[in-house]
């Protein structure tokens, strides 16, 4: 399964002029499925789409805002797209509930339906926010900072959670801090890790962590958004 982070401008992420997985692989376009007549992607139509969208979010947002979101659109090149995969995102996600829940045993492999996982069953049913998870449950970041994740929809109306890219780092610090307490160096050897079958489960909590981390690192320097891509 594609799961991918992409740091760039939502303009050249919706106009789809990025390479991922789908394109590396020879595919026209990084988006699955029968193209859709009704999709817009020309990047002067979406630039003015997106500065609407950004207005209308900073004031669902005034509140927790100190200054309404903003940053340097259009089709900028600094963007970057890095590969999770299923196994990758789902240990993640996985390592985010054990962490802030505290059950235990930890699972010896990765667990495929990681979804029925009793640590996910037991954040879900938490009264009280917790808030490493509240960012780690995101599809979409923005370079602000506003204390929670937040339900609304993207630019092209579709219902997701947005978090803060500066919040996301630092629930990835404190992820790392309760798990590993592992240099920078460290975190990002592991981006070279290969997964496969029969992989325990550490060791791919560590790679989908460290593509979260260097991704997460290159949207807060650059001031961009980070994308989970499906």
């Amino acid at each position: 399964m594609l799961i991918e982070l992409y740091v760039g401008t939502l303009t050249r992420y919706y106009s789809e002029q990025w390479q991922n997985g789908h394109t590396r692989n020879g595919h026209p376009s990084p988006f699955s499925g029968p193209p859709d007549p009704n999709r817009i992607n020309d990047p002067v139509e979406l630039q003015g789409i997106i500065a609407g969208w950004l207005e209308e979010a900073s004031l669902k947002l005034k509140e927790h805002l100190r200054d309404p979101l903003t940053w340097q659109e259009g089709m900028r090149d600094d963007w970057e797209v890095a590969s999770l995969g299923f196994d990758g995102f789902g240990a993640t996600m996985l390592l985010a509930a054990y962490s802030v829940t505290g059950y235990t045993p930890r699972p010896p492999s990765f667990n495929k339906d990681w979804g029925k996982d009793p640590a996910m069953e037991l954040i879900k049913q938490a009264k009280n926010r917790n808030p490493v998870w509240e960012l780690m449950n995101c599809s979409l970041w923005l370079p602000c900072a506003f204390p929670f994740g937040i339900g609304m929809k993207d630019p092209a109306g579709q219902p997701i959670r947005a978090g803060s890219i500066d919040l996301l780092w630092s629930a990835l610090l404190a992820l790392n801090e309760g798990n590993w307490k592992a240099s920078h160096e460290q975190i990002m050897s592991w981006n070279g890790i290969e997964l496969a079958e029969g992989t325990d489960f550490d060791t791919q909590a560590r790679f989908g962590f460290s593509v979260f981390y260097r991704m997460s690192r290159l949207a807060l320097e650059r001031r961009l958004p980070l994308k989970l891509h499906f």
